[in-house]
């Protein structure tokens, strides 16, 4: 009898300790050639979260926060797919700087008995040096996505991506900071 007590008891913890879900996120640049870089550029991605989760569930007890570890990497990846469709050199040593500081990246999801609402959010400072000279500049995006019942975490996670597909083709759009390293 202790035997099986002690078996049901490891069982038990075992369980407490699985691994909470997270997020896989796995943005990919499709907008094409929107501008024309041709600078070589040193690429840096950093995550200044204050909270880390990607994905928030409430309405439910507790709340589920669903982390992404990697999303500096996986920003990075698209950013620099879009740097290189539209011209740049990426280098690893170089006057030309640019920095994203990913300041927020998340999804709220609220569920109820019948539907659900999913309403993501991110903002990305950019920050680029030439020399002496600086730009910065904040780009922001937001996504909203309803649908029956509970949600289902893939398709947050398509909304994530597309969100900051949108955000990276903004930023390589942009005239202000194609004009910057124009010089």
């Amino acid at each position: 009898m202790k035997k099986i007590a002690l078996v049901l008891c490891g069982m038990l913890l075992a369980g407490c300790a699985s691994q909470p879900k997270s997020v896989i996120l796995n943005p990919v640049y499709k907008a094409g050639k929107v501008a024309d870089f041709n600078v070589p550029v040193t690429l840096a991605v950093e995550d200044h979260r204050i909270s880390k989760f990607t994905i928030k569930v409430v309405d439910q007890e507790p709340a589920e926060y669903l982390p992404d570890a990697e999303l500096s990497k996986r920003v990075k990846m698209a950013f620099e797919q879009a740097l290189k469709t539209n011209g740049a050199q990426l280098s690893s040593m170089g006057s030309n700087t640019l920095t994203l500081h990913i300041d927020s990246f998340h999804s709220k999801v609220t569920e109820s008995y019948t539907q659900h609402e999913s309403n993501a959010v991110a903002k990305i400072k950019v920050i680029a040096t030439q020399g002496k000279r600086t730009f910065e500049k904040t780009y922001s995006g937001q996504a909203q996505m309803t649908g029956p019942l509970k949600h289902e975490q893939a398709k947050v996670e398509g909304q994530l991506n597309e969100l900051s597909e949108q955000v990276i083709t903004r930023i390589v759009s942009d005239p202000a900071l194609i004009n910057f390293f124009k010089g």
